[in-house]
């Protein structure tokens, strides 16, 4: 990506919380957190932007049938990180937070309104 001078990177993750049962799923959920704001420090200010996406606690076969979300709730907030182009890594979209836009307004509310939590991991 960086040869090319191009790439989107974005890594799902979960804000499951307080949920023993769920622990090594929260676990793995953890380290990914981890290894992606990594990372995304290494390339801010680049056009490779790696980012993280919750998608939310939706009904799916992970989700299972009491999830209070259907998929569709989540778009587009998974996917905006792809389409992001103001070269700021680190900022973690949670999909509830763009629910009911089309595209180009959540891409606008994801580059001027969500933060970056590179600072946080430091």
């Amino acid at each position: 990506m960086i040869e090319r001078g191009f790439g989107r990177i974005v890594n799902t993750t979960s804000r499951i919380r307080r949920e023993p049962q769920q622990a090594g799923y929260s676990a793995s959920k953890s380290a990914l957190d981890k290894v992606t704001m990594d990372l995304a420090s290494v390339y801010d200010g680049t056009d490779v932007i790696i980012s993280l996406t919750d998608p939310g606690w939706c009904i799916t076969d992970l989700g299972g049938p009491s999830a209070p979300n259907s998929p569709e709730s989540s778009l587009p907030g998974v996917v905006v990180g792809v389409f992001v182009d103001d070269k700021k890594s680190g900022r973690c979209f949670s999909a509830g937070d763009f629910h009911g836009m089309n595209l180009e307004d959540a891409v606008s509310y994801a580059e001027t309104e969500v933060p970056a939590y590179l600072r946080s991991f430091d």
